[in-house]
Order: C-alpha cells, then sequence, then structure tokens
C-alpha cells in the first residue's frame, strides 16, 4: 500500500469518511426524535426537514461507501498483480536447486492462487479501517447519548472477542492442512493430464479417482474445521452481545422510569449499540480470514526470502568470447549430501565435440548442469582460460551458451517468437534463415499462418509433433548463434525419419562450437572427436571411440548393448587411467 500512496489515501480517507457517517447517522436520528417532543409538537416542518437531514446522511455515507469499496478493490487488484510479477521474477532467478525440491503444483499454487491471499488481506485490511471508523463513531454517539450505558453495552465484548482468538490458531492449523490437501489435489490432475496415456493403458482410472477421492475428503474436513472455528467464534462474540443489550435495555428502562433519560434517547442508544455490534463482529470474522489465509502468505514469504544459490561474486569477471580451453579440476558434487559426481578431471578445447555417455544414474546431466553454472560443484572447479567460473558473469556464461533438450519446451506464443526466444530483437528474415538451417521451414508455412501460428494449448493454439518441437528448438539455438551447445539427447524419443531430419539440423547447428552431447543412443555421438565415459558418479574413461572400445569396459558394455558387434580385447595394465588423464 505505501507504493501507491494516493490510491491507499483515498482508500483510507473514504473508509473514514463512511464510518464516522454511520456514528453520524445514529446521532442525528436521535437528534430529530428529540427535536419532536410530544406527539402534539410534531410540525410537518420539522418532520420533513429532520428527514430531508437523515436523506442527506444517509447519502453521503452510501457515496463514501461506494467510494471506499471501489478504492478497496482497485488497490486489492493492483497489489495482487504487482505481488504475481514479484513472485515471478523472483522465481526466475532462484536456483535450479530450488526447482528440484519443489514440486510443479506447489509453484503453481504459491504463483496464482496463493496471491489471492494478498488481495484477500487487502481488501480485509480495507474492511478493518471501515469497521474500526465504524466502531469509533458509533462508540462516540452512544457515549454522548449515556456514558454509563454505553459502558454497560461495551463491557460484554471481551468476553466474546478473547475466545476468538484462540479459534483463530485453529483456523491456521486448518488452512495449512487444506493448502497441503489442494496442493495435492493439483498434482494429481497435472499427472492425469500428463499421464493420461500411462493411465488408460494400465487402467488405472480407479486408482486415480480414489485417490483423489481420500484427498477431497481430507480437503472437506479441513474447509468444515475452518467454517465451524469461524461459526463458533461469531457464535460467542453474539451471544454476549445480546446480554450486553440486555443489560443496557434494563439499566436503561429504568432511567427513563426514573425520568433521568428520555425515551428517544433510550432508543438512539439502543440502535447504536446494536450497530456497534456489527463491525465488531466483522472483525472477529476478518481475524479469521487473516488467519486462514496465514499459510498461503507464508509460503509467497519463503519464495521471496528464498537465496539465490548462484550468484555473482563481487567483481566477476565478463566473458566476451567463448574459451579456449574448458577444464574440470576434480569436480565432485553432492546433492542433499548424497555424492552425485565425484573426481571428474577433464579438458575440453574450443571447436571440439564431446560425447558424455553412461548409465541412467551415472550424472550426465549433472554434469552439464555444473558447466552451465545451474550448480556450484561442492568440490573441485571448473575452469574456463583458466578463471574460475564462479568468478565470471553468469549472464554472459548464458548468452554464450545454448541448449537443446530431449523434450523441448514450446511456449505460448506464434512460431516466430518461439525460435527468437533467445534473442528477442531478431528480425524475422533471421529467423526464417534459422528455420531453414534447422530444416523446418517448409513445415511451419504448411501451418495456418505460418510463423505467426500460435503454439502450445488453449483455445488457438497448434500442437505439432516431437521431431517438429526438436527442430524449432534448434533453430532457435541457431539464431541465438552462442558458441558453446549443449544438446542432452535431442534425438532419442524420436522415431527414424524424424531422427534423420533433425539429425541433419542438429549437424548443421554444431559447426564450429564446443559441443556436449549427452547421449543414450550411439549413432548420436559420429562427429564426437572424443567421449567421456561416468559410471555411478565416477569419470571411468574418456578417449575416442576407438580408444574407449579397446579400454573402457563400462563404454564397451554400453555398445554392445545397442547391438554393436563384442570387442573382446586384453587392456593393458594402465591403459584405462591413461587414456583418463589424456
Amino acid at each position: 500500500m505505501r507504493r501507491r500512496p494516493l490510491l491507499a489515501a483515498g482508500f483510507l480517507t473514504a473508509t473514514l469518511i463512511q464510518g464516522t457517517l454511520q456514528g453520524l447517522l445514529i446521532w442525528t436520528l436521535r437528534h430529530v426524535l428529540e427535536s419532536f417532543g410530544t406527539p402534539q409538537d410534531v410540525a410537518l416542518g420539522s418532520l420533513l426537514g429532520g428527514a430531508l437531514l437523515i436523506l442527506g446522511v444517509w447519502v453521503l455515507r452510501s457515496f463514501s461507501s461506494f467510494a471506499a469499496e471501489t478504492l478497496s478493490v482497485h488497490l486489492a487488484y493492483r497489489v495482487e498483480t504487482e505481488s504475481m510479477l514479484e513472485v515471478l521474477t523472483r522465481l526466475l532467478k532462484l536456483s535450479i536447486r530450488f526447482f528440484d525440491r519443489t514440486s510443479q503444483a506447489d509453484v503453481v499454487m504459491a504463483s496464482y492462487y496463493d496471491l489471492k491471499g494478498i488481495r484477500a488481506v487487502t481488501l480485509e485490511v480495507g474492511k478493518a479501517v471501515l469497521y474500526l471508523s465504524q466502531l469509533a463513531g458509533l462508540a462516540a454517539a452512544a457515549w454522548m447519548m449515556s456514558p454509563s450505558l454505553a459502558i454497560i453495552g461495551l463491557v460484554s465484548v471481551p468476553l466474546g472477542v478473547l475466545p476468538a482468538y484462540r479459534f483463530g490458531l485453529s483456523i491456521t492449523e486448518a488452512a495449512r492442512g487444506e493448502r497441503e490437501a489442494v496442493t495435492t489435489l493439483h498434482q494429481s490432475f497435472h499427472q492425469v493430464a500428463t499421464a493420461i496415456r500411462v493411465i488408460k493403458v494400465n487402467r488405472g482410472q480407479a486408482q486415480v479417482v480414489a485417490r483423489a477421492q481420500e484427498l477431497a475428503r481430507e480437503l472437506h474436513h479441513h474447509l468444515i474445521r475452518q467454517a465451524v472455528q469461524k461459526g463458533m467464534a461469531r457464535l460467542l462474540l453474539e451471544a454476549v452481545s445480546g446480554l450486553g443489550l440486555a443489560l443496557m435495555l434494563v439499566m436503561g428502562g429504568r432511567d427513563v422510569a426514573s425520568g433521568a433519560l428520555s425515551w428517544q434517547a433510550l432508543l438512539g442508544l439502543m440502535i447504536a449499540m446494536m450497530a456497534v455490534y456489527s463491525p465488531i463482529v466483522g472483525l472477529v470474522q476478518l481475524y479469521g480470514t487473516i488467519r486462514s489465509v496465514i499459510p498461503s502468505l507464508d509460503r509467497i514469504q519463503t519464495i521471496m526470502r528464498e537465496p539465490a544459490e548462484i550468484e555473482d561474486q563481487p567483481g566477476a569477471r565478463p566473458l566476451p568470447t567463448a574459451p579456449a580451453v574448458i577444464e574440470l579440476r576434480d569436480v565432485g558434487f553432492a546433492y542433499r549430501d548424497r555424492p552425485v559426481l565425484e573426481g571428474v578431471s577433464a579438458t575440453f578445447h574450443r571447436g571440439e565435440t564431446v560425447g558424455i555417455v553412461g548409465p541412467s544414474g551415472a550424472g550426465k546431466s549433472t554434469l552439464i548442469s555444473l558447466l552451465l553454472r545451474f550448480y556450484d560443484p561442492s568440490r573441485g572447479g571448473i575452469y574456463l582460460d583458466g578463471v574460475d567460473l564462479r568468478a565470471i558473469r553468469h549472464a554472459d556464461l548464458m548468452d554464450r551458451s545454448s541448449i537443446v533438450l530431449q523434450e523441448p519446451l514450446l511456449f505460448m506464443d506464434t512460431v516466430a517468437n518461439n525460435i527468437r526466444f533467445g534473442r528477442p530483437a531478431a528480425s524475422i528474415e533471421q529467423v526464417i534463415a534459422a528455420a531453414k538451417a534447422a530444416n523446418i521451414h517448409d513445415e511451419v508455412l504448411a501451418m495456418e499462418q505460418g510463423y505467426d501460428t500460435l503454439l502450445g494449448v488453449g483455445r488457438g493454439a497448434r500442437g505439432i509433433s516431437a521431431g517438429q518441437k526438436q527442430r524449432l528448438a534448434i533453430a532457435a539455438a541457431l539464431l541465438k548463434n552462442a558458441p558453446i551447445l549443449f544438446l542432452d539427447e535431442a534425438t532419442s524419443s524420436l522415431d527414424a525419419v524424424s531422427e534423420q531430419r533433425v539429425q541433419v539440423a542438429i549437424e548443421h547447428l554444431m559447426a564450429g562450437r564446443t559441443t556436449f552431447v549427452i547421449a543414450h543412443r550411439f549413432s548420436t555421438l559420429r562427429k564426437a572427436e572424443r567421449i567421456l565415459v561416468l559410471d555411478t558418479g565416477r569419470m571411468v574413461g574418456f578417449g575416442t571411440h576407438e580408444q574407449l572400445l579397446t579400454i573402457c569396459p563400462t563404454y564397451r558394455m554400453l555398445w554392445e548393448t545397442q547391438g554393436a558387434p563384442p570387442v573382446f580385447v586384453s587392456p593393458p595394465a594402465g591403459a584405462l587411467m591413461e587414456a583418463a588423464d589424456g
């Protein structure tokens, strides 16, 4: 609210005026009634004048109420949208490790649904100001009518307000359970959308529904618990408020009988006190709403306070060109105290194509992540032309790097903008040239809107094949024209025809670049000058294809597993380590 001072000031002013006029309305009513005197003294002119006065106050209160409500909604949505952008900006700055340990459903919940809590709190702050101003105005009006009776009416309020604090703690606990259940349920829907084929083939619909029913029951329990706790707080407060009114009526009636108080004053006082209880009940309900939103606000705060593990060191050095030498020196990495890589040492040269192979879980993708500095090594270091990677500006490293993943992601945007994602200022002529080099141009022209065709999901969007996705990703990498290229098994999920088309595009992409290729199918390694072999996080071989067939049992086993003819050799003693060193 401090960021929008004029909007907040207008909202608070309108709210305070509304609350003040609420008390003034009761005072005016009492004043008009007292001016009438006895029924014989009531004149038509006085009656009309009093009615117009009350109408004027009522209209002003209505206009201030409209202004306060409109400004509060405007302020709440402004706060929500700006907070959404802040959370998005923060998420983009966080390290890959954060996303590795956080479910997609949790990120979606925090990025959208939890942010609704900020809107709710902003609106509730507005209501709190309204209720407090109403309470102050009405209490002042009641005090001016009869201080002693006003105290009697208000003394019972703490009896209902104090227990509301205890109910609030239970509401927050139930809200945390609700959020967890909703997150898990959201994840179940995400799994249905992404794994529907597996579910249908295994006839797992009943299992999915049973799990969803279990989560729905848990969610229902937490929602009912919150509703009961909020209802109990209001019930208790209304009960003691009724007790206060009863006491006021008894004591006030005695004063009227003795002549110490007029019946008009007692009527106005009773109306004022009944009106006083309304904002008090509203404040208690508001408190319950805020307590239920706390888990969402906590999650947003956790994201905003999450440290960005990968940050530039003070005085980080630029990376103006592609490094001539990339060196791994005894690199080790552990994830959650579990070693993933240990003692990896190797040297790569500019323009070289290096294959990275190994069994599943050997650490291939982790090695790529370290080279891109998505993580920092737990031990050892990576050096570019002798400079520690941690001392180089990360933005420069990203500018000098391109990556094509096994399952490339298309953004909900046009074909042209997907291709120019790494180089947004590129002209359409440059986009087309990249598409031609990636062997996808003719297929783009065959789409309904050509390069303006919307990709992704949703209304008006078009889905495309896996091979077309790969070639669009390759076109994007070609357009970015970065000197360091990472290919994470870019053809493993394709059929033979698509693989051939993608492979041609990849060969265009690799030309003149330092390329690291993670490969499960050895057909993608035919252009590799050297191959690094990993097994359970350790480098067990580094050399040419022919060398590794001779000296590296792991590589030979992988080669033969893919249907290659077996190689029967007995490597000389020390040859394996010599190849690894070399």
